[in-house]
C-alpha cells in the first residue's frame, strides 16, 4: 500500500529519470539472455524489438540532457545493477 502512494506522489520528472536510469539496464539484461541462447525463436524475436525501442527511446532522451544528466544516468544505473545483484 504504501509503494502505490509513493508512487502516485511522484511527478512527471522524477518518474522520467527513473524510466531513464533503469530501461538501459533491463535492456543489457535482456541482451545477455539473447546471448545465452534463453529464449527461442518468437520471444527472441520481441525481445530484440523491445531492447532496439528502450534503446532508442534512451537515445531521444539522453541527446538533449545536459552532460551532468548523462553522469547522473550511469551513477543511477551503477546503483540499481548493485542492487540487482544483492537482493535477486
Amino acid at each position: 500500500m504504501l509503494q502505490i502512494n509513493t508512487i502516485k506522489i511522484m511527478n512527471n520528472e522524477t518518474k522520467i529519470t527513473a524510466i531513464v536510469c533503469v530501461l538501459p539496464v533491463i535492456a543489457d539484461l535482456i541482451e545477455d539472455l539473447i546471448e545465452a541462447n534463453v529464449y527461442k525463436n518468437n520471444v527472441k524475436l520481441a525481445n530484440k524489438n523491445l531492447v532496439a525501442q528502450i534503446r532508442r527511446l534512451d537515445q531521444l532522451i539522453m541527446d538533449k540532457a545536459p552532460n551532468e544528466d548523462n553522469v547522473q544516468q550511469i551513477d543511477a544505473q551503477i546503483s540499481f545493477r548493485k542492487w540487482i545483484k544483492e537482493n535477486f
